[in-house]
């Protein structure tokens, strides 16, 4: 399962470029890359803006599929934890 990163109000798909600069410390950044994290600076960024449609949404909702990867990922550390034990 892979998670898809995508504007949660156009779809718009970021291209891995460096688009997003820091209000803190005027660094240019991949927030996605980072998670929402300057690289410099540290400041974590609540909201992320869209390139293309230039909206505010919070950063974790530009994750798809999140929830299926996560539980996905549990389960085969469940897998590994049980074949340990045994």
């Amino acid at each position: 399962m892979e998670v898809k990163i995508a504007c949660p109000k156009c779809d718009w798909e970021p291209d891995g470029h460096k688009h997003w600069i820091c209000d803190n410390c005027s660094t240019v950044f991949d927030t996605f890359e980072t998670t929402g994290i300057c690289p410099s600076c540290k400041k974590q960024f609540k909201d992320t803006e869209c390139i293309s449609c230039t909206k505010l949404s919070p950063h974790l909702d530009w994750y798809r599929n999140l929830d299926d990867w996560l539980m996905e990922q549990l389960a085969k550390i469940r897998e590994r934890i049980l074949a340990d034990t045994e």
